[in-house]
């Protein structure tokens, strides 16, 4: 094996050790969050954070990317990526501070507006640590992240349970969110080798932009149709049906991510590397794609079918009414088990503006379905986001088979007998 390689697996290993760790941890806690806290506290959180969850993109996304992506970069890359960044998230974090009473007004909730402007301060601390995790991400550094985000996760879990045991609600989750993104930022700032400098360069940040302004849009995007549904909910319902999507969307990317993510965060910065040979991306694509159906489709099929007596059971019969949401949801996460590769497989090559024309695709989808089915119920939301989904997947495959040549269906010929297999294991 060549050293590359060999960086490759070991990266593979630490993202999985980082990955796993953290839903694990993440799982424990909020088992026991989920004993204090009902639907309507959750609902609340879930709303907080949708501005910083949508404006922490620009900051998280795109250029750390570009650094990640680029075959050669300079040390001025990095420092102008570094304060260009710095600067977006004070500025962004300044904005949702001050908007924080119209997000009040919109939802008609009028306890969001303190709660907006705490986790407004998400923002500029996301936007330092990024330029440091995009360092160690080059380097597939993966082993010192994984210790970042345990430390950060298990540290940020304790106060947060400790607020909660302490009857505080919903600010638990707001003082949980605050102390992760600080304590992980805190831990790269310290033992990163990396030191910036008070140095600038517009045309060392003009070298990166051809790929991280599209990439930029793209994510920003994907991300305001992820926080689509909790605002139509929000808008149309309540925070009540807010919470019990964050629910079921909390198990649904426990699960995602720790059957998903181990493999597409390893999937960018090696296939860069490898991007100017075709025969290797297709090679890595095809092991990549048969080795998460292989472990995501009984996972997920199997979920949906013990959820039942499974969620009151570890949650609380508070949840009850979050059984078929999370079963429906396990719908999505086997499209994801399909698209995320192949997503994360055409940033790599450059093929963003491709993605973001799918995203919008979808948002105009999202705009007539969603709030149809939130008119109706939480049920009838979340049909309308699955049936969206499956419509753009077929579309998506060939288009990433048409314009990036990538071998997308080869791989994908056994998945009918992964569905199958995993719908005698749902009877079962």
């Amino acid at each position: 094996m060549n050293r590359l390689g060999a960086r490759i697996v070991s990266g593979t290993f630490w993202s999985a050790v980082e990955t796993w760790g953290r839903q694990l941890a993440l799982f424990l806690i909020f088992v026991v969050l989920a004993q204090y806290l009902g639907p309507e506290a959750l609902g609340l959180a879930a709303l907080a954070a949708v501005a910083p969850t949508i404006l922490c993109v620009p900051v998280i996304q795109g250029f750390p990317d570009a650094l990640v992506q680029r075959t050669t970069v300079e040390r001025e890359h990095f420092e102008s990526v570094f304060w260009l960044l710095v600067s977006i998230g004070l500025v962004l974090s300044a904005s949702i501070y001050a908007a924080a009473p119209l997000v009040a007004d919109f939802f008609d909730e009028p306890a969001l507006e303190e709660l907006v402007r705490w986790t407004s301060l998400i923002v500029v601390i996301q936007a330092i640590a990024s330029v440091p995790m995009a360092i160690l991400k080059r380097d597939l550094g993966f082993r010192m992240l994984a210790i970042r985000t345990l430390t950060g996760t298990s540290l940020s879990g304790a106060i947060g349970v400790g607020m909660a045991i302490a009857g505080m609600g919903v600010w638990s989750l707001i003082g949980m969110q605050l102390a992760k993104v600080s304590s992980e930022a805190f831990i790269l700032l310290v033992f990163s080798r990396w030191r910036p400098r008070l140095r600038f360069s517009i045309a060392h940040v003009r070298e990166l932009s051809g790929f991280a302004v599209p990439m930029i849009v793209q994510s920003l995007w994907t991300y305001i149709n992820e926080e689509l549904p909790k605002i139509f909910l929000g808008a149309f319902i309540g925070p009540y049906a807010v919470g019990i999507y964050a629910f079921a969307r909390r198990l649904h990317d426990l699960m995602v991510q720790g059957l998903l993510t181990p493999l597409t965060n390893v999937a960018l910065p090696a296939i860069s590397r490898i991007q100017e040979q075709p025969e290797k991306v297709n090679q890595f694509f095809d092991t990549g794609i048969r080795l998460t159906g292989l472990v995501a489709f009984p996972a997920f099929a199997g979920f949906a079918a013990i959820a039942p007596d499974a969620v009151p059971l570890v949650f609380g019969p508070q949840w009850a009414s979050a059984v078929i949401p999370v079963q429906m949801l396990m719908i999505l996460a086997l499209v994801r088990t399909v698209d995320s590769l192949c997503g994360v497989t055409l940033l790599a090559l450059g093929y963003s503006k491709l993605i973001l024309m799918l995203n919008i695709t979808y948002t105009v989808l999202a705009l007539i379905a969603l709030p149809i089915g939130a008119s109706i119920s939480l049920e009838a939301t979340l049909a309308a986001q699955i049936l969206c989904n499956l419509i753009l997947v077929p579309i998506f495959l060939w288009l990433a088979q048409r314009r990036a040549n990538l071998d997308v269906f080869t791989p994908l010929a056994f998945l009918p007998r992964l569905a199958v297999a995993a719908g005698v294991l749902y009877l079962a």
